[in-house]
């Protein structure tokens, strides 16, 4: 049971791209994936007996939304009504209200928080008060009115869609109230950057791109919980000792990237060696005990990067092969599990280019292999000056591959 679910950036009219060659059954869940993952979260919150789902970020903008996906909408939104759980709408902008009221036809159980009206409910015999936030000053205004009181709690709830961006995130979410024993703070955010670790962060219910896929889903609140066993697993985070935030896998469609090394493998090893690993990845994203929140597997859309060590020669040999790999693959997928796409097959351009460089390879000057030790010492440096981004391997062996294929 949750007391509360949080929805980020559910973005209903914002598609997910489509792949050319993809089928016409797959494209069809793609289309639908975003009012889908919804009509999954607002059914466990039923199920849950939530007393209210909690939109963030990106909703929905009414000038792009189709009268289709409105009407889906407004019939969650009274659904839930139906067992008293009410639809929460967090803006930033007071205005907001009045606006996506007229534009959904006033449904009853929907609600505002915004920076100046909190949504309130009792809750566990607790006051709650959940405040949309988007700089420093609505913090301390929230400060201004929080109560020391044991049975009063504030949560306050901003997305990166709503922030002003006159200030970094991360200085003014570091404020001290958002630190207190009666406070949560909840961020809506697509960044993989840390936030302050006092700080839940709220990834987009569902992903739209491999990019864009860590821990999708809705999160599920439960105030005062007894602890159990179960607060071990990873899933399970938990603010302080008495609340619990948990990750809930509603996502319609999921992205997921599967690296294998192949020495050499023809297409007819290499495809069977992905097939068993895509057989064990899908078994792993439905834990057991879960399958009551989907009612169908989720579409799984796979990237195949295959590890080929430092052999340039193998990445070329990945590449010409990945076609007629795939091929085989899809049909496997088409056949046996329908859910799975395999969107690409490649040498992957992750890999470290640092075994190639000049103090390990020996090469000589004015070889082909000094050039690559130089490209690798280049890029190993740049990556020690900014480990972020994978561009620079990337680059790297793009220069390679091309070097050794003339």
């Amino acid at each position: 049971m949750f007391d509360l679910l949080f929805v980020g950036n559910p973005a209903i009219d914002d598609a997910i791209a489509e792949p050319d060659d993809m089928p016409q059954s797959l494209i069809a869940r793609l289309r639908g994936a975003t009012l889908k993952t919804l009509e999954k979260t607002y059914q466990l919150a039923i199920e849950s007996q939530a007393q209210a789902i909690a939109l963030c970020g990106s909703i929905l903008n009414p000038t792009r939304v189709s009268p289709a996906q409105l009407i889906a909408f407004r019939q969650l939104i009274l659904r839930a009504a139906d067992h008293n759980c009410e639809t929460l709408w967090v803006t930033t902008n007071p205005t907001d209200a009045q606006e996506y009221l007229r534009v959904l036809g006033e449904p009853k159980g929907l609600s505002f928080a915004t920076p100046l009206n909190p949504w309130t409910k009792t809750i566990r015999s607790t006051t709650v008060e959940l405040w949309a936030i988007s700089n420093e000053a609505d913090v301390d205004r929230v400060a201004a009115l929080s109560s020391l009181e044991p049975l009063h709690r504030q949560i306050l709830v901003g997305s990166d869609a709503c922030h002003d961006g006159h200030h970094s995130v991360t200085s003014f979410l570091s404020s001290r109230h958002l630190s207190q024993p009666n406070t949560l703070a909840v961020w809506a955010t697509k960044s993989t950057l840390s936030l302050p670790h006092h700080i839940l962060p709220l990834p987009s219910i569902q992903s739209r791109c491999h990019t864009d896929s860590r821990n999708s889903g809705c999160y599920g609140l439960t105030f005062y919980r007894p602890p159990s066993a179960a607060d071990n697993d990873s899933a399970t985070k938990n603010k302080g000792a008495i609340d619990q935030w948990k990750q809930l896998p509603v996502s319609d469609v999921i992205w997921r990237t599967i690296r294998t090394e192949s020495a050499d493998e023809d297409h007819e090893g290499l495809s069977q060696l992905l097939w068993e690993a895509c057989s064990s990845l899908v078994d792993d994203l439905v834990p057991e005990g879960d399958e009551t929140i989907t009612t169908a597997r989720p579409l799984v859309i796979i990237n195949c990067h295959i590890a080929c060590g430092t052999s340039i020669t193998r990445r070329l040999e990945v590449n010409e092969i990945a076609q007629e790999t795939k091929r085989i693959l899809r049909e496997r997928c088409a056949a046996v599990a329908p859910h799975i796409w395999v969107e690409s097959i490649s040498a992957d351009v992750e890999e470290s280019l640092a075994a190639l460089g000049r103090n390990r390879s020996g090469g000589r000057p004015g070889a082909s292999s000094s050039f690559t030790s130089a490209l690798a010492d280049i890029v190993t440096e740049t990556e020690n000056a900014s480990p972020v981004t994978s561009a620079e391997r990337e680059a790297g062996w793009l220069a390679l591959e091309l070097l050794e294929s003339e």
